[in-house]
C-alpha cells in the first residue's frame, strides 16, 4: 500500500512539474514572441522616422521616435538615430544617453560604435572618443568613414604615425576610395613626409579627377617634397580656375618653383603681376627682390625689401633676405635687428637659419 503511494505521489509530482515546465516554456515563448513584433516594429518605424529625418521632416521623425522609444523596444539602429537627432538639437547629454543605449543592444554595431564617438568629440573627450571610432573601426573596416574618424582623432591626440598607419592599411584593403588616400596625404603632409603625400594625392586625384580640392593639396606636396617642375605645372593648371584670393596664392607659390628651376623671367612676372594687384601686400615684392638677388642686383633688392617692410615690419623672410644682405656688406649692426625679427617668428620656415646668422653677428660685436 505504502508503495503504491510513493508510486503515486511521483507521478503526481511529475504531472505538476511538467505542468509548471510547460507553463514556463509557454511565457518564454510568448515574451520571445512580443520581443520580436517589437524589435520589427521598431524597424519598421525606424525607417519612416529615418526617411523623414533626410526629407528635413524633423518633427514627424520625432514623433515616430518617441512613439517606439517609449515602448522600449530594444533595436539599436533606433537609438542612433535618436542620438544623431538630439545631437542636431545640441542636446549632447541626451544624445549619449541614446547612443549609450545602442551600444548597449548591440555592442557589435558599428554605427552605434560611430555615433557615440561622434558625441563623445564634440563633449571634448578626445581618449573616448578615438576609443569608439577604432572599435566601429574594427568592426566594419570596410566603411571609410570609421577609418576617417579614427585617423582624425589620432592625429588630435597627437598620434598622426599610427593615423598614416591605420589609414594605410585602409587604403590597402579598399583601394577605390579616393577620400581614404587623400587623408593619408594630409596625415603624412603633417609629418612632413611630402613625396609619400603627393603619392597619396595622385592615387586620390585618378579615383576623382574632378576634385580641385586634392589638386591643390598635390601641388603644395609637390612644391614641398622640391618636385618644382611637376608643381609648376600642377599650380599652372588651378590657377585660372581659382578666385582672386586662391589665385594670389597659387601664382605666389608657382613663382617660387620659377625661381628653384631658376626661370627668373617668369618668375619676375609672376610677381609684378602680384605686386600691381595687391599694392599693400608685401609678399609680391618680397618676391621680386629674390629674382633680384639671384640676378646679382643687390641695390635693386635691398630697395624692394625696405619697400616691403614698409608695409608690412614684421615681414619674417623680407627681414631676414635684408639681415643677409647687410651681413654681406658688412653691416652686421644693421643687421641684427632684421634678423632677430625674423628668428622670432615660430612659422618662418627659415628660422633656424636666421638664429644661427644672429648669433654669429652677435657673437663678432
Amino acid at each position: 500500500m505504502t508503495s503504491k503511494r510513493a508510486i503515486l505521489y511521483a507521478a503526481v509530482a511529475c504531472l505538476m512539474l511538467a505542468i509548471g515546465c510547460g507553463r514556463s516554456n509557454m511565457a518564454r515563448q510568448r515574451d520571445e514572441a512580443r520581443n520580436r513584433w517589437a524589435v520589427s516594429r521598431a524597424e519598421m518605424v525606424t525607417k519612416l522616422a529615418e526617411g523623414c529625418y533626410q526629407r528635413g521632416e524633423v518633427g514627424r521623425a520625432q514623433q515616430h521616435l518617441d512613439e517606439i522609444i517609449n515602448s522600449g523596444a530594444p533595436y539599436a539602429p533606433l537609438y542612433t538615430l535618436a542620438a544623431r537627432m538630439a545631437v542636431d538639437k545640441g542636446n549632447l547629454d541626451g544624445a549619449r544617453t541614446f547612443a549609450e543605449n545602442a551600444k548597449a543592444i548591440d555592442p557589435k554595431s558599428p554605427e552605434a560604435r560611430y555615433v557615440l564617438g561622434v558625441v563623445e568629440q564634440m563633449l571634448g573627450h578626445t581618449d573616448r572618443a578615438l576609443e569608439e571610432y577604432s572599435e566601429a573601426s574594427r568592426l566594419d573596416p570596410a566603411e571609410s568613414k570609421y577609418v576617417l574618424a579614427e585617423a582624425e582623432m589620432r592625429v588630435a591626440a597627437g598620434q598622426a604615425e599610427q593615423a598614416a598607419e591605420s589609414l594605410g592599411d585602409a587604403a590597402g584593403r579598399t583601394p577605390g576610395k579616393a577620400e581614404v588616400h587623400a587623408a593619408l596625404g594630409d596625415v603624412l603632409a603633417r609629418l612632413n613626409r611630402h613625396a609619400d603625400a603627393a603619392a597619396s594625392y595622385r592615387t586620390a586625384l585618378r579615383l576623382e579627377p574632378q576634385r580641385g580640392d586634392i589638386k591643390e593639396r598635390l601641388a603644395i606636396a609637390l612644391f614641398y617634397s622640391g618636385a618644382y617642375a611637376e608643381a609648376e605645372a600642377a599650380l599652372a593648371e588651378l590657377a585660372p580656375s581659382g578666385p582672386d584670393f586662391a589665385t594670389q596664392w597659387v601664382q605666389r607659390m608657382r613663382g617660387d618653383c620659377l625661381l628653384a628651376l631658376r626661370r627668373l623671367p617668369e618668375a619676375r612676372a609672376l610677381y609684378q603681376t602680384l605686386a600691381n594687384a595687391q599694392p599693400d601686400s608685401a609678399a609680391p615684392l618680397v618676391g621680386l627682390a629674390r629674382c633680384d638677388i639671384l640676378d646679382n642686383r643687390i641695390p635693386a633688392a635691398k630697395t624692394l625689401l625696405e619697400q616691403a617692410l614698409a608695409r608690412s615690419p614684421r615681414h619674417a623672410e623680407a627681414n631676414a633676405l635684408l639681415g643677409c644682405l647687410l651681413v654681406a656688406e658688412g653691416k652686421p649692426a644693421e643687421a641684427s635687428p632684421h634678423l632677430s625679427v625674423a628668428a622670432q617668428d615660430l612659422k618662418f620656415a627659415d628660422r633656424a637659419a636666421a638664429e644661427h646668422l644672429l648669433a654669429k653677428v652677435q657673437g663678432e660685436k
